[in-house]
């Protein structure tokens, strides 16, 4: 049962749950249908017996007629109509005396209960021969000169009922599993058609793996159901593994070019080094190259590593209630460059701002828009750094006069490693906004930017305050 299709276990178990709803729906429809035709033969007795009472009456003479029935009784007759139902469809009625002799009638329990005498009007039965047999007395209402009472007894016997109720089980066992079978055909289409979707998500799973290429896409159609909902959380994901490998695949491009300039800077002075006696001068120039070139090896290992650290395990940096106004001031007060290239530092600071966040990562952001606008500045130009409320945000800017960003290249800064052609000359390891904008996004904080070429940028970060 595990190896087998959903169809099938579908199938299999709506056959399962059917046959036993089934069966119980026989055993409930033969139970009731006894009942009511119990109840429909006594009911039919009864009216029958009810029904004779009419047609009895004493008289003192007999009319010359053959209308009637003339049963001689004490000094008069007992007159009965000729419509007196003595048998139909089984039932039998008998008139009798109190003391239990017959007078007309049948009663095929004449013989098996001569003792049975006359209590009152009720229904009762008694069983005769493995047959259960309904009796019915009832007390005539006619004045006799003896002061006596008449009886009408009315016997019918179970077996008619039955007869009627093995015909009835006879038809639902033809009935039911007819109906069974043409229930699990037509449930095992419709599991059938409506599961095919998920046979094509299967196969279109299949073909992506096999040929890995995440670039197929599941075909839902325009469906909105649960199976529909799937395939296009299959397409989602499957967007996200394409993001996640391209951008894998874009970062190991990346820092294998990023580190193999510095790489090659090493060696070639290495061997330069290497190839014969040098001069002090010589010596000192090119250690000093080696070891610009491996911090700054250093720094992109770094970066990379607080990348992966922050994208990767945010859980490792738990919120908590801070001053955005005195993490500022902090990060102002420390050195950003070790060139400071005559910028001057300008800051206008809402006292008192506070939001929810990882104090180690607002203030790498903060930081890291900083060093932004220092390594981009002028010589001798401008930071200006703004903090204040508006509905409810606090609003962090960070303002330069530096060379500003292409147009073209505005929605890629934040790409690791991405570097506009007005960016070229500058030394850095690439991976300072990019994260900027991860640090943003764990803190659900929204990051605005906007610039001109050679006139200054502008990174303004939208936060939720507390």
């Amino acid at each position: 049962m595990k190896n087998r299709s959903i169809p099938f276990k579908l199938t299999f178990w709506f056959s399962v749950i059917l046959t036993v709803v089934l069966g119980f729906a026989f055993l409930a429809m033969r139970f009731s249908s006894g009942m009511v035709l119990q109840s429909t033969i006594r009911n039919y007795l009864i009216s029958t017996v009810e029904e004779n009472t009419d047609k009895i009456r004493y008289v003192d003479d007999r009319e010359d007629t053959d209308a009637n029935i003339y049963i001689p009784y004490e000094d008069g007759f007992l007159e009965i109509d000729l419509d007196f139902m003595e048998v139909i469809q089984d039932v039998h009625t008998a008139l009798y005396t109190e003391d239990g002799r017959m007078l007309y009638g049948e009663n095929p329990l004449s013989r098996q209960m001569p003792d049975v005498r006359f209590e009152g009007t009720y229904l009762w039965n008694t069983k005769y021969d493995n047959v259960q047999y309904d009796i019915y007395d009832r007390c005539l209402a006619i004045d006799l000169p003896d002061g006596r009472a008449l009886w009408i007894r009315g016997i019918v016997p179970e077996s008619r009922e039955l007869l009627q109720l093995k015909d009835i089980t006879r038809l639902l066992l033809i009935i039911l599993p007819f109906l069974a079978l043409l229930s699990i055909l037509s449930g095992s289409v419709m599991i059938a058609k409506l599961l095919s979707p998920l046979q094509r998500i299967e196969n279109a799973a299949e073909k992506i793996s096999a040929g890995e290429d995440l670039s197929k896409r599941i075909d839902h159609g325009p469906n909105n159901d649960e199976i529909g909902r799937l395939a296009r959380a299959f397409n989602m994901m499957l967007n996200r593994l394409e993001h996640s490998f391209e951008t894998e695949r874009q970062f190991t491009s990346d820092v294998s070019h990023e580190l193999r300039t510095p790489a090659t800077v090493i060696l070639t002075q290495s061997e330069y080094i290497l190839e014969k006696e040098r001069g002090i001068r010589e010596y000192t120039e090119a250690f000093q190259t080696v070891q610009k070139q491996a911090e700054r090896m250093s720094a992109l290992i770094e970066d990379m590593l607080s990348y992966t650290r922050i994208d990767q395990r945010p859980e490792l940096y738990p919120f908590e209630a801070l001053s955005l106004s005195q993490i500022v001031k902090e990060v102002i007060g420390q050195p950003v460059s070790e060139e400071n290239k005559g910028i001057t530092v300008s800051a206008e600071l809402t006292e008192d701002i506070k939001i929810s966040g990882n104090p180690e990562l607002v203030r790498r952001l903060i930081q890291n828009l900083l060093s932004n606008a220092y390594r981009y500045g002028r010589e001798n130009g401008h930071i200006w750094i703004t903090l204040h409320s508006d509905n409810g945000k606090a609003v962090l800017t960070v303002k330069d006069d530096g060379i500003g960003i292409e147009e073209a290249s505005k929605e890629r800064i934040f790409d690791r490693f991405y570097r506009g052609d007005a960016s070229r000359t500058v030394q850095g390891t690439g991976l300072g906004l990019s994260i900027v904008k991860r640090i943003s996004e764990i803190h659900k904080a929204e990051i605005l930017v906007e610039s001109e070429l050679n006139i200054g940028s502008t990174f303004r970060i939208l936060w939720d305050k507390v």
